[in-house]
C-alpha cells in the first residue's frame, strides 16, 4: 500500500503543471545564500559560462548587453577578460549587487531589479539568461517585456539546468522564439546536464541574425 502511494504521488508530481522555481527563492532567501558565501566560481561550471561568454562575444556588436539575473557578477567578471563592451546586469538579491559592485569592473552597471517588473530603458544587442529564467512562473512574459529591448538583430542566450520544468520551459519557449544554435553540456564529474540556447523572436523575418 505505501508503495502505491509513493507511486502515485510521484505521477501526480510529475503531471502536476511546476511552473518555475519563484515560490521556492524568493529574494530573501537568495540574500541569505549570497550572504553565506554561495559562489558559482567552480570548476564543473566553467564549460556551461564558456559557452555563453563565447555568444556574447560573437554577438555583442557594439552594445550594449544585458544580463538578467546577474548576481554577483560572476559573468561579467570573466566576460571584462575577453572584451570592453558595455554591460547592464541586474538581480532581485540586494546582496548580490552589492558583492557584483565589489567587483569595480570598468563599463558594468549593476542594479538591484526584479525580472518581472523590470522595464528596460534602452535596447541591447544581447539580453542573457544565464540560470534565471527558470526562477520566474510568467517566463514568457519576462521573455516577451525583453524581447522589445531587443536591437532589430539582436538575440537572447539561455542557459538552464536540465530538469523536469526546464525541459517544460523550453518546449514554450520554443513555440515563440527561433532557435539559432544550441548546446548540450555534461559536466563528467558530477553529472550535471545543461542546454544553452540562442535565440530570436520569431517576429523577425530574417532567417538567421548574422554573427
Amino acid at each position: 500500500m505505501a508503495n502505491l502511494r509513493n507511486l502515485i504521488g510521484r505521477t501526480v508530481r510529475y503531471l502536476a503543471p511546476a511552473r518555475s522555481k519563484e515560490r521556492s527563492f524568493s529574494a530573501d532567501i537568495w540574500n541569505n545564500s549570497w550572504s553565506h558565501g554561495y559562489d558559482l566560481n567552480i570548476l564543473n561550471e566553467d564549460a556551461r559560462y564558456g559557452v555563453v561568454v563565447a555568444w556574447m562575444r560573437r554577438y555583442e556588436r557594439n552594445g550594449p548587453l544585458l544580463d538578467v539575473g546577474c548576481g554577483d557578477g560572476l559573468l561579467e567578471e570573466r566576460y571584462r577578460k575577453v572584451s570592453t563592451t558595455q554591460i547592464i546586469g541586474f538581480d532581485y538579491s540586494s546582496i548580490a549587487i552589492e558583492r557584483a559592485r565589489a567587483r569595480c569592473l570598468n563599463d558594468v552597471e549593476f542594479l538591484c531589479a526584479d525580472g518581472r517588473t523590470f522595464l528596460p530603458k534602452r535596447r541591447f544587442s544581447v539580453v542573457v539568461l544565464n540560470e534565471s529564467l527558470y526562477y520566474v512562473d510568467d517566463y514568457l512574459g519576462v521573455m516577451a517585456n525583453l524581447s522589445r529591448a531587443l536591437i532589430d538583430d539582436g538575440v537572447f542566450i539561455v542557459s538552464m539546468h536540465d530538469t523536469r520544468v526546464t525541459r517544460r520551459i523550453w518546449k514554450n519557449v520554443q513555440r515563440s522564439y527561433v532557435l539559432l544554435h544550441g548546446a548540450a553540456l555534461r559536466d563528467e564529474t558530477t553529472d550535471g546536464f545543461w542546454r544553452v540556447r540562442l535565440l530570436r523572436p520569431r517576429r523577425w523575418d530574417s532567417p538567421q541574425a548574422s554573427p
